[in-house]
């Protein structure tokens, strides 16, 4: 987004700042990736409407340092991936059911604080709160 801001660029979330523990972070999503994941199913607008603010806000872990080509923004560099656990989770016609068993949802968001890729993994077996192989697939963990 450029200094100025336009409404055309995107929606500004509020997100956890591991840092000082409250709101004062930023997120953008653009509009071209909303655009996009809607036109998959209104299921996946669903999670980016609900459950990807609510994982920015309340997150169970933030991971900062991506150790893995696969999580990298193709754009720019990634940075941090705020993790946790939703209430639910939607079908593809975007009927609420229960989250997925053994799963957290991730928000990946580069170094220019925008969220650009967010999806459901499975959750480490120990610790459900927290995605398989956190312990090497990020550099540290800030929460």
């Amino acid at each position: 987004m450029g200094k100025e801001g336009s409404r055309r660029d995107g929606i500004l979330l509020q997100a956890l700042d591991p840092a000082t523990g409250r709101l004062d972070a930023t997120v953008q999503i653009s509009f071209d990736r909303m655009q996009a994941v809607g036109r998959r199913s209104l299921g996946h607008a669903k999670e980016c409407g609900l459950i990807l603010p609510m994982i920015l806000q309340r997150p169970t872990a933030i991971f900062e340092g991506l150790c893995q080509d696969v999580d990298e923004d193709r754009r720019g560099y990634g940075w941090r991936c705020y993790c946790g656990c939703p209430e639910q989770s939607f079908s593809s016609d975007g009927i609420e059911r229960p989250p997925y068993p053994r799963q957290v949802y991730l928000v990946f968001v580069n170094d220019q604080g925008v969220a650009y890729n967010w999806r459901w993994e499975r959750a480490d077996p120990n610790d459900l709160r927290l995605p398989e192989d956190h312990a090497t697939r990020f550099r540290k963990r800030l929460l």
